[in-house]
């Protein structure tokens, strides 16, 4: 499957970004080859602060990335047919829950993924690309950190239950999970 370096997008002006996967160095760079693609509800300016409203927008725009995906559309659309809302708002819960401390997610993200041990290192790759991509889009770096390191650490979590604790990740995933380690602010000194 190629896709191409950059993309016009319809009822979106042009970035004047570069794509994320063209900038050397950054943790996206793992993922070349990633086409930038979005919704009308793109911003045209990178977000710097996490609410509610930004949480909602980074679902809705990644979703919609992964619905016209031509490895992960199919999977996800065979799963979520018919439940695609309640599973939107699941995940603006589950995200808000993550980088807001919402405390409004229940669920169980092992579980949930369990039906899907069909599905390879490969597609996990490809969600991690479209999410990362989709980060670099929406928000300024440092408010994206708060989405990337707990993603790539449920992917690397959902592999190995999916796929047993000898489960290697794939090169571009260790590449991606060293960088966000690198680019981890360091912790206050008490």
């Amino acid at each position: 499957m190629s896709h191409p370096d950059t993309q016009t997008l319809p009822g979106n002006p042009p970035s004047d970004r570069a794509a994320p996967h063209a900038r050397p160095g950054t943790a996206s760079d793992a993922f070349a080859g990633v086409a930038p693609q979005a919704t009308a509800e793109w911003p045209t300016a990178r977000l710097a602060v996490i609410d509610e409203d930004a949480v909602r927008l980074l679902v809705h725009t990644f979703y919609g990335r992964i619905r016209d995906d031509d490895m992960l559309g199919p999977v996800f659309r065979e799963a979520l047919e018919g439940r695609w809302d309640m599973h939107l708002e699941k995940m603006v819960s589950f995200w808000a829950s993550i980088v807001l401390g919402a405390k409004r997610y229940r669920g169980n993200v092992t579980q949930a993924h369990q039906p899907f041990a069909h599905l390879s290192g490969e597609h996990f790759s490809r969600w991690l690309a479209l999410f990362f991509d989709t980060l670099d889009n929406v928000f300024e770096p440092q408010a994206a950190f708060a989405f990337a390191e707990p993603a790539i650490r449920i992917a690397e979590s959902l592999q190995l239950n999916l796929f047993g604790w000898e489960y290697s990740l794939p090169p571009a995933q260790r590449l991606l999970l060293d960088s966000v380690k690198q680019a981890r602010p360091p912790r206050p000194q008490e």
